[in-house]
């Protein structure tokens, strides 16, 4: 009788712990996050804006530095080199 007891509870104990041990491995191991499509168009445009901000201000650089029509040779080679960055 008190064989059939401690194997019974025994087994109680171990599907509790089989339970517990499954509902709590769930949460550890997150889903593998794979990036969307719509997130990588999204790094994309993001790539490209500030690409386009990086260019915008190269060019208002140069138009800054060349617009004058009769420059030094000083500002003739600030004009030059920011030519060069555009």
């Amino acid at each position: 009788m008190q064989l059939s007891t401690a194997v019974g509870t025994l087994a109680l104990l171990l599907a509790a712990a089989l339970v517990a041990g499954h509902a709590l491995g769930e949460d550890a191991i997150p889903p593998a996050s794979t990036p969307t499509m719509q997130k990588k168009v999204d790094e994309r445009e993001a790539q490209r804006r500030a690409a386009a901000v990086v260019q915008q201000k190269k060019k208002e650089e140069f138009a800054k530095r060349c617009s004058k029509p009769v420059k030094t040779p000083f500002e003739l080679e600030d004009c030059k080199a920011a030519y060069r960055q555009m």
